[in-house]
């Protein structure tokens, strides 16, 4: 496994903002006793790696995040629309931070819905690290989580864990820097004024 400090896969994945939750009306997805939904949402491809890191997917899966879902009425079911060409496909991701956009769509098995019915929901994007059909090296994929209780809800997003990730620079403040060039400057200028007297 590709990992930094042993233990952290160099890729990882989240679903970092939720940005719409919409119902659809769209006669193309039409499917009487069903309501359509459409959740917009922002994801993060971290590479806690130096270098950039190649991510296969044995198929081209639009849209790339996933949900499912554990309803409160157990007689509710989401069935997600994705399409997927049977194409192995490659992505590079650079060190640090990438941004993508999905629009995730399903349909849950009631009709005349104006919200999602209380339950829990989860999201997450799959991600794998390699370069061909036997060097495939799953990246971590952290979960976001929707808790609809009574109409009202809640999100739980998880964070990447950049604690271990080394970096070469080092940033300080400009209030810092202003301190540390007037305390360099006076010694300096002490300096000199001894120098001078012993001299």
């Amino acid at each position: 496994m590709l990992s930094v400090n042993g233990d952290q896969p160099v890729i990882a994945s989240r679903i970092s903002e939720i940005i719409y939750i919409t119902v659809i009306s769209d006669p193309d997805y039409y499917k009487p006793n069903n309501t359509f939904f459409g959740i917009a949402v922002e994801v993060e491809i971290l590479n806690r790696g130096k270098e950039n890191q190649s991510v296969i997917e044995l198929a081209d899966f639009f849209p790339k995040a996933f949900i499912n879902a554990s309803f409160v009425n157990q007689s509710l079911e989401i069935d997600q629309i994705a399409h997927a060409h049977e194409t192995v496909m490659h992505y590079s991701y650079q060190s640090g931070i990438t941004v993508e956009s999905e629009l995730i769509r399903f349909y849950i098995n009631q009709t005349d819905l104006s919200h999602l019915p209380d339950g829990n929901y989860t999201l997450w994007r799959p991600i794998d690290m390699g370069s061909n059909f036997y060097d495939i090296t799953p990246g971590e994929q952290l979960i976001t989580v929707i808790t609809m209780a009574s109409g009202i809800m809640n999100i739980t997003y998880s964070l990447f864990d950049i604690t271990e990730q080394s970096t070469d620079e080092v940033k300080f403040s400009p209030l810092f820097s202003l301190a540390f060039i007037s305390l360099f400057s006076y010694v300096v200028i002490v300096f000199f004024t001894r120098k001078r007297r012993i001299t």
